[in-house]
């Protein structure tokens, strides 16, 4: 036997097995590469399309791309690190999803663009730090935008220096992509929920959804209301109107005792803590929209003591909202328990739901435990719930211990309950009511109206503090425009991990961490020396 031969033959065999072995493994990987599939372990489905989402891309009539100009890496704040990797997987979930247009999703560095020349040019792309969807048509929308160059001046004496974190923090905050932020162990707030793919997904309905024409909610002045455009925490409903326009509504005002009817882009009107009596003329607007022309309607009116100049009950919109069902009294709800009522702050803690068949705007308020904060409230109740022409819900009230007081400007607090003219608890303090189909299973077109009995639910501060308000005011806007699917659409929990280490106890848990590898280790070394004495 030729052992030469053998041991030649033995080699090449070694060699041709290498090259096999090489050879599947780029052909697997090259396979892999080509399979846009994912899988998503984490516990709730964070990054996996609802099927609301689903429905609604599936309905776009231009593809869209996402471009993200901010570069990842460790320099970047914490904050900023988060956002971009939850946006990854949100992004891969849609564009890897079956609608018939495409979503394509581009990272481009702006200092350093020469892998993403192309796209660069094709959208004139100058700013960087920025996260907006672009259609080929050129109709964009900037999701979040931040500057990171601010807080790296410190020479300007007459601005107060801030750091990039917070600087970068304040603009997450600001884009909503999280929300219900919680202080964590070293007093830095910390979101808990992602609300990635409902920012997404009102981005590209806006550029690439069927257009609306009826797309603007008017808020009325003359008679003192709260201003859109007002940023006072109390009293201003600027962040009503950062929700409305994330929502792809336009925001105007209007003078309703200066128009014959409403403008043809009217989608609602909305009425915030008024102060004066609607007249007459205004009245019939108002009607005509809600009832011939399918409109939405917002009604957030406040207590009213019966020794102030009103003339008329709920400033003059009663009768309008009898037709609807729904009655507004001029009382007062009063509340014994302090577990209600912050002396210090003014708020009522409103947290009971209709249990009997809730509404779709309550649901997601109910299955989380949402409470929502108020001031001075005023019943809204639904009076017939029976009608043929409209169905009318009550979806918030107070709490059991609670009671509406009549007369409330002439007694004496705290009040005794009159069981002859007050309201006994729970008071409903939020009603809606929409008129009913006429055919089965066909589109509502028809007027829907929503009415809160205290203003400040939708204040500045509420909104922007409180989790349950944003919650509810989001649902109320998702159902007036005929969006109910969006009310399943719900924020996604953030899993949290930390580990607080010393550093005797990263010491320790570095020792432990290099004992098994260190073991091996030796062991082979052993094992090795062994074999060779053998």
């Amino acid at each position: 036997m030729d052992f030469k031969h053998s041991k030649r033959n033995k080699k090449r065999e070694t060699w041709i097995t290498i090259g096999l072995l090489i050879s599947l493994f780029i052909g697997v990987n090259f396979m892999i590469s080509k399979i846009n599939y994912t899988i998503d372990l984490s516990e709730n489905l964070n990054y996996t399309l609802s099927d609301e989402t689903k429905i609604r891309i599936g309905k776009m009539t231009t593809p869209v791309d996402i471009i993200i100009t901010i570069p990842n890496n460790n320099k970047q704040p914490k904050i900023i690190q988060k956002l971009l990797h939850d946006l990854d997987l949100i992004l891969n979930a849609f564009k890897y999803n079956n609608s018939k247009k495409k979503i394509s999703v581009y990272k481009v560095n702006i200092d350093a663009a020469r892998n993403n020349t192309k796209i660069i040019q094709k959208y004139n792309l100058t700013e960087r730090n920025v996260i907006l969807a672009i259609t080929p048509s050129g109709k964009k929308k900037i999701l979040f935008r931040y500057n990171d160059l601010e807080g790296t001046n410190n020479f300007d004496s007459s601005k107060t220096f801030r750091s990039k974190d917070s600087l970068a923090r304040d603009s997450v905050w600001e884009s909503g992509f999280y929300q219900n932020w919680r202080e964590s162990t070293n007093s830095v707030l910390e979101p808990t929920e992602f609300r990635g793919e409902e920012i997404i997904l009102q981005s590209i309905i806006e550029i690439a959804g069927e257009p609306d024409i009826r797309n603007v909610a008017y808020f009325t002045r003359g008679h003192g209301e709260g201003s859109p455009s007002d940023v006072n925490s109390q009293n201003g409903f600027s962040e009503l109107r950062r929700i409305l326009e994330e929502r792809n509504i336009k925001v105007s005002t209007i003078d309703l005792s200066t128009i014959e009817s409403m403008p043809i882009d009217a989608k609602m009107i909305i009425i915030a803590s008024p102060k004066a009596t609607f007249q007459d003329q205004e009245i019939s607007i108002i009607r005509d929209f809600i009832n011939i022309n399918s409109g939405r309607l917002i009604v957030a009116i406040d207590p009213v003591d019966e020794i102030s100049n009103i003339d008329r009950p709920a400033f003059g919109l009663r009768e309008v909202l009898k037709e609807w069902g729904i009655r507004c009294h001029d009382m007062l709800v009063h509340d014994p328990k302090e577990q209600n009522f912050d002396i210090f702050t003014g708020d009522y803690s409103l947290k009971t739901y209709s249990t009997e068949n809730p509404h779709k705007i309550a649901k997601s308020l109910m299955e989380k435990g949402y409470s929502v904060q108020s001031n001075r409230i005023r019943p809204v109740e639904v009076f017939n719930k029976s009608s043929k022409d409209y169905s009318a819900s009550e979806i918030l009230f107070s709490s059991r211990s609670s009671w509406a007081v009549s007369s409330w400007a002439n007694r004496v607090f705290p009040p005794q309950k009159n069981e002859l003219l007050d309201l006994n608890g729970p008071v409903p303090i939020v009603s809606v009511s929409e008129r009913k189909k006429f055919q089965p299973n066909e589109y509502n077109q028809n007027g829907k109206i929503a009415v809160l009995g205290c203003s400040k639910i939708l204040s500045n501060k509420r909104l922007k503090e409180y989790s349950g308000n944003r919650q509810l005011i989001q649902n109320i806007i998702y159902w007036l425009k005929g969006e109910e699917l969006m009310l399943n659409l719900n924020p996604k929990k953030l899993a949290v991990f930390k580990l607080a280490l010393n550093n005797s106890e990263f010491n320790k848990l570095l020792y432990v961490i290099l004992i098994i590898p260190v073991g091996i280790a030796i062991v082979g070394v052993f094992v090795s020396w062994l074999r060779k004495e053998l």
